[in-house]
């Protein structure tokens, strides 16, 4: 769990993200500002909206702090802007690394900087720490239009590629599962069907001839005289 003691000031969430809009940083993802493409391209930003300010700061760095077990945020409140970041391995002795200072330029510098994006912020000393350097960062507007176009996502384009990978491998196999169960599902369902239509056909046949009515008996032929006299039934003795 890197831990690092770093020189600089808050840059409060809901002003990262109206800086990336109006600047229109289609690379920048802002709830995550420690993503490679995110760091390079604000930092071109600033350089070429401050190139003043920027001349003083060569080492700037954005850090942000995390924690992998805290699900009830997708983001921390603020990330910080620092010129001076150091890591802390086992210990540091703060007032050694406090006592070397900092140039009165990059000092200077850092505080026009902090009144251009994040005003009112303090610039100070601050403990940093971070559960997941390699959190893997949302796609950005930039990273979408060039996979529409054909172009792949390369690791420097966001956060942690293996998280990247394993996701787009579960998606992939997602949807393998799905094809395939839709074609067993079409299958049976033709099957049923067409079990069901013979069986219906059988069921009706069988019903019809259970409740088909007794056949009419046909009337006896009548008998008709040919001498005047009344018929007699042949075996009548006379």
């Amino acid at each position: 769990m890197p831990t690092w003691l770093v020189h600089g000031f808050r840059w409060p969430r809901p002003l990262v993200r109206i800086h990336i809009i109006l600047q229109n940083i289609d690379d920048a993802a802002a709830e995550w500002l420690m993503a490679p493409a995110t760091s390079a391209s604000l930092t071109d930003n600033f350089h070429t909206l401050y190139p003043e300010i920027m001349a003083h700061l060569p080492s700037l760095r954005f850090i942000e702090q995390y924690d992998p077990n805290d699900i009830t945020l997708k983001s921390q409140p603020y990330a910080y802007v620092c010129d001076q970041v150091h890591e802390v391995q086992l210990g540091v002795d703060v007032d050694e690394v406090r006592g070397k200072g900092v140039a009165n330029d990059a000092w200077g510098a850092l505080v026009d900087l902090r009144d251009k994006i994040a005003p009112g912020e303090k610039v100070a000393w601050f403990v940093v720490v971070n559960g997941d350097v390699e959190r893997w960062a949302p796609p950005t507007v930039g990273m979408l239009e060039g996979s529409s176009n054909g172009s792949q996502i390369t690791p420097n384009s966001g956060g942690s590629s293996a998280a990247r990978t394993e996701l787009d491998d579960d998606a992939s196999d997602k949807t393998k599962r799905q094809r395939r169960g839709f074609k067993k599902w079409f299958a049976s369902s033709r099957a049923r069907r067409s079990k069901s239509s013979k069986d219906l056909r059988g069921e009706f046949a069988i019903r019809s001839a259970a409740h088909s009515p007794p056949p009419v008996p046909q009337p006896l032929p009548v008998m008709r005289p040919a001498n005047g006299k009344a018929p007699v039934p042949p075996g009548t003795v006379m």
